[in-house]
């Protein structure tokens, strides 16, 4: 069973509602010998345990060396773990995390503007109601300070965010586009409104909860049910709740007088593949539902030994025995240990659901629901998935503390298509890929949806 879940995919769903932590503790400062301990853990979990150094396409040991004199010249915990995050960042991995300690946080304050990406545009799909006519919903954010937009998320905002792809990147940065250690702090802004005009609006943090002029996901549910017509709507957040299976099986007499399903998965950011796996066994009749193949890296201490020595043979690796082989593989770090193909016994006496099924993806469906989608490519033909291109991340992360109160985390499991096609680093792509749409957002119009209901119902006929 493997347990994942992505806590800034939520944070970025409900910006507009959530409060921030304006004020941050810029005193309190740990040992020079806490900072280096702290480096050298990361570095060196990472480098025995981390999947993806050939996504990152780094020097890892270089870096180590650069980041010592970069950890020991920080005034304080903060600074120090904002170097952290940029060092982590170098893994580009999005279950590969650096986080900081909550005790640093000193008081809340709210955001007075949500900003999204829209295709590495930045526009506010929210904003108070007494600032709406000065910043018009739909109004495209030009800069920050007077520094160009694009060119303030890539310098300032992405090298601290440990991200596998594109997509999670961009989206990553406009959540953390006003962050600060002041809650004093104002970011002078220009945007241009939906009619071109240019205006500026100071953004600062407030005491006080905003009331939104738009519409806003104040509430959160693991798991919702309703009929569109004869089609049943089942929108799953979470696969990280055991109890989404027990919510599944209740309305399972409500599914069965559907003539289609579509499962939204748009807002899950994952937990336990098992969970998605058991709701799917009720979709088909096949016996053996297939999901990812994984591998881990192995570290074997004599085989390293051997191999170091076998390094500064001149024979070509292709013609050294396979026992020689694998001590190079070890030395080099790059010998792994391939797991089983998972795959689930389905087990369901149930009756089982044949309608039509289509399953929506977003940005934000990520880990343990990307795993559900990998198993439902598997079905083929079972379903029809419509959307956008997942997070992008998935595996297992190995997780452990930092000095001053903070931890971080490792991903050991690299996971693939059952035939070995990846997709972390770039996401599950849909079968029909509908962009999300700025105006959509703000008038709070399901385009997505809107297409699936058109799917299921030629599929009906």
């Amino acid at each position: 069973m493997k347990k994942t879940l992505i806590a800034i995919v939520l944070f970025a769903l409900l910006a507009p509602c959530i409060k921030l932590y304006g004020q941050v503790d810029t005193v309190s400062n740990i040992s020079d010998g806490d900072k280096v301990y702290g480096l050298s853990k990361f570095w060196s979990e990472a480098a025995n345990n981390f999947v993806f150094f050939d996504h990152a396409k780094i020097d890892w040991d270089s870096a180590y060396r650069a980041y010592i004199p970069k950890v020991l010249a920080t005034k304080n915990t903060w600074d120090y773990y904002r170097v952290m995050k940029r060092f982590c960042s170098l893994l580009k991995d999005g279950h590969t995390n650096v986080y900081e300690p909550g005790s640093l946080y000193k008081g809340s304050r709210y955001r007075y503007i949500n900003v999204e990406n829209f295709d590495h545009r930045f526009y506010v799909t929210n904003i108070p109601v007494q600032f709406k006519d000065l910043v018009p919903l739909g109004s495209e954010l030009i800069s920050v300070d007077g520094r160009n937009i694009q060119e303030y998320a890539q310098n300032e905002l992405m090298p601290y965010i440990s991200a596998s792809a594109p997509q999670q990147l961009w989206n990553d940065a406009s959540v953390s586009m006003f962050y600060g250690t002041d809650s004093t702090r104002v970011w002078h802004l220009k945007l241009r409104t939906p009619k071109g005009d240019l205006v500026k609006y100071d953004y600062r943090f407030h005491p006080n909860r905003a009331q939104w002029a738009g519409p806003t996901n104040n509430v959160w549910k693991r798991f919702e049910f309703k009929k569109i017509e004869d089609v049943g709507y089942i929108k799953i957040n979470t696969f990280g709740d055991e109890k989404v299976i027990d919510d599944f099986k209740a309305i399972l007499p409500d599914l069965y007088t559907c003539k289609g399903v579509i499962v939204d998965i748009r807002r899950n950011g994952g937990g336990s593949t098992d969970i998605g796996a058991e709701i799917l066994k009720y979709f088909t009749d096949k016996k053996t539902l297939i999901g990812s193949k994984w591998k881990t890296r192995e570290n074997l201490g004599a085989f390293k030994a051997w191999g170091q020595f076998q390094l500064k043979d001149t024979t070509k690796f292709e013609h050294l025995s396979d026992w020689d082989k694998k001590t190079v593989l070890v030395a080099k770090g790059d010998y792994w240990y391939q797991g089983d193909t998972s795959s689930f016994n389905n087990n369901v006496t149930a009756k089982k659901i044949s309608v039509p099924l289509v399953v929506l993806t977003s940005n934000y469906t990520a880990s343990a629901a990307e795993d559900f989608l990998i198993i439902l490519d598997g079905l083929k033909g079972r379903a029809t998935v419509i959307g956008q291109r997942t997070f992008g991340s998935t595996g297992q992360p190995m997780t452990f503390d930092l000095p001053g109160g903070g931890n971080a985390r490792i991903c050991t499991k690299r996971d693939t298509y059952p035939d070995g096609r990846e997709f972390v680093g770039t996401g599950v792509k849909p079968d029909i890929e509908v962009p999300r749409n700025v105006n959509d957002v703000i008038l709070g119009r399901d385009t997505e949806l809107e297409v699936a209901l058109n799917e299921i119902k030629k599929q009906i006929k």
